[in-house]
Order: C-alpha cells, then structure tokens, then sequence
C-alpha cells in the first residue's frame, strides 16, 4: 500500500465517517483547516486504527496536526507490522 493509497482512504473515511465537505488536501490542518473538534479527532483516531487495524498512541496523536502527518504515522504503524 502506497502512501497515495492511504490518503485516498484516509479522505473516504473522513468524508464517509465524519461528514466532511471541505476538501481533505496533504496540507490540510486537522483543526484549522478540516474543522475537527476534539470529539471528531477522536473519531477519526478510532476510524483509522479499525480500518487499518493499527494502535494510535497518545504520543503518535500529539504529533499528528496534518493530514500528511496522520497518513505518515499511518505509513510508519503499517510498516512495523
């Protein structure tokens, strides 16, 4: 799976799951840009570990502010699997 695939993924769930309707670009800032409040980041964190049935630590959460840094974490947890 290329880092292109989850993106692409990581988009359909975030419209799918969240309702979103803004465009879910790389740059995009979870909070500034998407517009997720602390419930919908939950969601979201929940979403991605069930999808790719990965654990999203505290300290990987604290870390992801962007949408190319959730599909880097995403990257990172599928390769040490």
């Amino acid at each position: 799976m290329t880092s292109g695939d989850v993106l692409t993924q990581v988009r359909e769930l975030a419209r799918e799951r969240l309702a979103l309707t803004v465009e879910v670009r790389p740059e995009s800032r979870l909070i500034e840009d998407l517009g997720l409040d602390s419930l919908r980041l939950q969601a979201l964190a929940i979403e991605v570990e069930n999808h790719y049935r990965i654990i999203l630590e505290p300290e990987d959460e604290e870390a992801i502010k962007t949408v190319s840094d959730l599909v880097a974490t995403i990257d990172r947890k599928l390769a040490d699997k």
